[in-house]
């Protein structure tokens, strides 16, 4: 008896997984706010910017909301960091809602006990995407709205008129004479291990994403931009030429051996 309810429970929540899977896939985009209700300050501890960068990692073309696309919006997605009550450490949820404030999916809890206030947010914010990563979303083109009368649309995958609301979304800037990353957290690979390229006031942190770290991200080393010189220093202080080309990937050289880091972004 016990193994048949078993059975009739695994069963319901592998069919209320591939139920949020196909629902979440139907939507082709989702909003981020530049300030979640818990927080102090736009975009505090990098928490919204995190949760941007999290969303895509996992399949969605997510879009903080001053970078909105131009497009209908009962076919986005809208998303919501709730900070929940416990006694001690920190514990968030992710909310996903539609167009109508329905609620679409909603994350399990992301637990942490580090008392400094950024470690113990972005570890929380880490955990509630566990259970959505293995949902395996994967979100259809974004559809433009031009700005005629007529409304129409266009798919990303087309080739916009310049009256069209741009949704591209640049990798690189030049500064200095280097190409360098825009965003505040960017996606790489190398070797079969994906790594996090982290935007700072003196360059990048560069994270391995390591089960055996106690918030999952081991760091590597930091990539310092001073004018037009480029460094890498990793964690045992050996310095090596760094520089990024123009999709982005990472490159680091030390004498006549470079070491990619391709960027999944």
């Amino acid at each position: 008896m016990i193994r048949y309810l078993l059975l009739s429970i695994s069963l319901l929540l592998a069919s209320n997984a591939i139920s949020q899977n196909t629902n979440l896939s139907d939507y082709s985009y989702v909003v981020v706010p530049e300030q979640f209700d818990f927080l102090r300050g736009r975009d505090q501890f990098q928490i919204n910017s995190m949760t941007q960068f999290y969303l895509e990692k996992y399949g969605f073309n997510a879009y903080l909301a001053d970078s909105a696309p131009n497009a209908n919006r009962c076919d986005g997605l809208f998303a919501n960091v709730e900070k929940l009550n416990t006694i001690l450490g920190t514990k968030l949820q992710l909310v996903l809602k539609d167009c109508n404030e329905n609620e679409i999916y909603r994350s399990q809890e992301g637990k942490s006990k580090y008392k400094e206030y950024d470690k113990s947010y972005q570890d929380a914010l880490r955990k509630t995407f566990i259970s959505l990563k293995a949902l395996q979303v994967k979100q259809k083109d974004v559809v433009l709205l031009t700005n005629n009368a007529n409304s129409k649309i266009v798919s990303k995958e087309t080739r916009p008129n310049p009256e069209m609301v741009e949704l591209t979304k640049p990798k690189v800037s030049r500064v200095s004479g280097n190409l360098l990353p825009d965003a505040k957290f960017s996606n790489y690979s190398n070797s079969g291990k994906t790594y996090l390229l982290r935007k700072t006031a003196e360059g990048y942190s560069l994270y391995e994403e390591s089960a055996s770290a106690a918030d999952g991200l081991l760091l590597k080393g930091k990539i310092i931009v001073m004018d037009q010189v480029v460094k890498f220093m990793d964690t045992s202080g050996n310095v090596a030429d760094a520089s990024f080309d123009a999709s982005g990937n990472l490159i680091i050289k030390k004498d006549s051996v470079s070491m990619v880091y391709k960027s999944e972004d």
